[in-house]
């Protein structure tokens, strides 16, 4: 599971990255040449939002390895330990299944809008490739959600998503919940 976790994190730190820097750089091109040239580049925009977006997506998987992405959880902290533990299995065990259906959609789309062929207006390119990042985010949060599943089980105890760091061997977050 060690392995799994740190490939998934080295992608997701790396797309946030990348993402989130090309977006902003591409957002400030386009205010430069807009304001200080009266010019601009047609695709600027279209190239930051995707950027952005694509980072703000793997960020939301990078959450919920470290339980920073929102969920109602008011009802498991009041319960025991092994109440709380199937709770959360039913959880995210709904999650889950509700993200492989998205992830099978998802690959649907992005086989259809590829075979249309049709071109995107701003990049010139295939219509299919800013939506690319779904079926990669939606097998992220496929796998993760699965991994979150079986570390509860290990401790009871704890949060899953502790639980889950602490067999990983990452140190947990302090997060206000």
């Amino acid at each position: 599971m060690k392995a799994i976790d740190r490939l998934l994190s080295a992608v997701e730190v790396s797309i946030i990255l990348i993402g989130s820097l090309l977006g902003l750089g591409l957002a400030v091109l386009q205010v430069i040449l807009r304001y200080a040239f009266s010019t601009g580049i047609h695709w600027l925009e279209a190239g930051s939002v995707t950027a952005l977006v694509w980072a703000m997506l793997m960020a939301a998987s990078r959450a919920i390895r470290t339980g920073t992405h929102p969920r109602v959880d008011l009802l498991a902290h009041v319960l025991p330990p092994r109440a709380r533990a199937a709770l959360n299995t039913v959880a995210f065990g709904a999650a889950l299944l509700l993200t492989a259906f998205y992830l099978d959609d998802a690959v649907s789309y992005a086989r259809f809008v590829w075979g249309m062929g049709v071109t995107h207006p701003e990049f010139g390119g295939n219509l299919a490739l800013p939506f690319a990042i779904l079926p990669v985010i939606l097998a992220f949060f496929v796998i993760r959600y699965a991994m979150l599943i079986v570390s509860m089980w290990t401790d009871i105890a704890s949060e899953p998503e502790e639980a889950f760091l602490t067999r990983v061997g990452t140190p947990a977050t302090k997060v206000h919940k």
